[in-house]
């Protein structure tokens, strides 16, 4: 009679060196998860246009309800999204910091006046070619 063995035989997909196809497919998400982006999305598209529409209307309350509205959808869509507020605003304090030096080196150097005058380094002083 054969004694069992006294440690388990594993199977290949068990054994660690391959891992299972259930181990490497991406979980599925919740179910509600995916209709309740779509209402936030949808709300904040609704609010956002309502912002707009009361910007162009210029009914300055409408504006400020709208766009605390749309600013609720988009904290909502962000916690939904696993986000903190902070890496968003950090990112659009990014934009606009890069925004401005942007503009800063696209500017004409400041230009020096000379006796009381700017000079005007476009203009040609001289009609002689080298």
């Amino acid at each position: 009679m054969l004694n069992a063995p006294s440690t388990p035989v594993l199977s290949p997909a068990s054994s660690g060196s391959s891992p299972s196809p259930r181990e490497d497919a991406p979980k599925a998400p919740h179910p509600y998860a995916q209709q309740d982006m779509v209402a936030l999305c949808n709300g904040a598209g609704t609010h956002a246009v309502a912002c707009t529409a009361a910007f162009i209307a210029e009914n300055r309350e409408d504006i400020l309800s709208e766009s605390a509205a749309f600013l609720e959808s988009l904290t909502a869509i962000w916690e939904l999204q696993g986000l903190e507020p902070t890496e968003i605003w950090t990112e659009i304090l990014r934009r606009i910091e890069v925004s401005d030096l942007f503009l800063r080196l696209n500017q004409p150097p400041h230009r020096k006046k000379r006796d009381g005058k700017l000079t005007r380094p476009w203009r040609v002083s001289t009609s002689k070619l080298p």
